[in-house]
């Protein structure tokens, strides 16, 4: 594990991250050729599916805005071997490749097998023929920090498991239109008239269920976009919202420190990553000594901060939706300090408070971050690789003050 800061410890983390940024551009012509393997089978009729060997990532990929809309549900059984299982390793120490059910049974399927992960960690099962593809990226030890169980309290590989999994959604989705045809593809519900587009390409009828949505449209033509293309993109905006996320250090070590004293002072620091990787991602046991409480994604905040928090506690909240001043003003009267942000940007109307910090995390509202010439949305969300770089250099903050090594 990294343990050495030659600067503050957000701005360590940052860099970190940035090298990782770095790695996988480096290795965007092999996270093509996956996202073009993929396409293949699924050009010829397969279908494609989240499985839940990472129990997080099926709810990362599954209903996304600027995600696929036709997927099939994480336990689905394949058919033929053009069906395509995508799916992530656990980080996991006591995970054991060789035990894991679900993994035994994708491996005795028809799928064709895509992992968000390295080979190495599969090594234990010997053969790795039945996989078709792996994404790469950091080792379960990468990170920085240790406390408890969690070694390293700060890991390096939620973040980049994201990032790898979708610069490769990406690069399918560029591989597929350069196959002649245009994945379905969700908007989000923050945005007007979502619900009424989404719900013209569902297969619907008053016979039976279920009710499907094709993966791809039958009645869209978008020209062939170039390989690397959306993956480049992605990366592009990420390298950009980390500038910015960087160029908050001040912020982000206020935070930490809020975090450290809340931790000395036997008061409670509480988390809410608005989105769909968190907390599961994290892999927290059940009853362990993870310093941090965690929430699940509740984007109103009359709902998402506990009601016996107060003075001296401290909540963040990541969001995603528009800024409801009443409802922050209402927190701080508490007496609760406040770690803020979502990507519709601070209004005017809310002044700054000696409880209130106010973090600038750029993601487009509403989560789709790439434009496809012709198509109607745009594609790949960014919250969750976004508000990992936040939470975890405020979290090497507060483990320097915490004095965990």
């Amino acid at each position: 594990m990294t343990t050495q800061h030659k600067t503050t410890p957000a701005l360590t983390c940052l860099a970190a991250i940035r090298k990782r940024v770095a790695a996988i551009r480096k290795d965007l012509p092999a996270l093509a050729a996956m996202g073009e393997d993929m396409a293949a089978p699924l050009l010829a009729g397969g279908h494609l599916f989240p499985s839940s060997v990472a129990r997080w990532w099926p709810n990362e990929f599954s209903g996304r805005a600027g995600g696929f809309m036709g997927l099939k549900w994480p336990d689905y059984r394949a058919r033929s071997p053009k069906d395509v299982a995508f799916f992530a390793l656990p980080g996991a120490r006591d995970w054991d490749p060789c035990t894991d059910e679900t993994l035994r049974k994708l491996i005795q399927s028809k799928a064709r097998l895509f992992v968000i992960g390295r080979k190495d960690e599969l090594a234990p099962l010997g053969s790795l023929s039945r996989f078709a593809g792996f994404t790469g990226g950091a080792a379960a030890g990468d990170g920085f920090y240790a406390t408890g169980a969690f070694r390293p309290l700060c890991p390096l590989r939620p973040f980049e498991q994201i990032v790898r999994a979708w610069v490769t959604t990406g690069e399918l989705i560029g591989a597929c239109t350069r196959g002649g045809k245009m994945p379905t593809i969700w908007m989000s519900v923050w945005l007007e008239g979502a619900y009424v587009r989404n719900a013209y390409f569902t297969r619907h009828n008053n016979v039976r269920e279920p009710w499907s949505v094709p993966l791809f449209h039958e009645d869209r033509y978008i020209p062939p976009l170039p390989r690397g293309h959306l993956g480049g993109e992605f990366l592009a905006e990420l390298e950009h919202i980390l500038a910015v996320i960087g160029a908050q250090q001040a912020a982000l070590a206020k935070a930490g420190q809020w975090m450290a004293d809340a931790k000395k002072r036997g008061k409670r620091v509480y988390t809410i990553l608005v989105g769909h990787s968190y907390p599961e991602i994290l892999e927290r046991p059940k009853d362990s000594d993870y310093p941090i409480e965690w929430g699940h994604s509740v984007s109103d905040l009359t709902k998402a901060v506990p009601p016996d928090y107060g003075a001296g506690d401290v909540v963040i909240h990541l969001g995603y939706s528009p800024v409801n001043v009443a409802h922050v003003q209402s927190i701080l009267k508490r007496g609760i300090r406040f770690v803020y942000t979502t990507p519709y940007g601070r209004p005017a109307t809310l002044k700054n408070h000696p409880n209130l910090i106010w973090l600038d995390s750029p993601w487009r509202p509403a989560d789709q971050s790439i434009d496809i010439p012709a198509y109607s949305v745009r594609v790949l969300p960014m919250s969750s690789s976004a508000g990992s770089a936040v939470y975890f250099s405020m979290l090497c903050e507060m483990a320097e003050r915490m004095g965990w090594k």
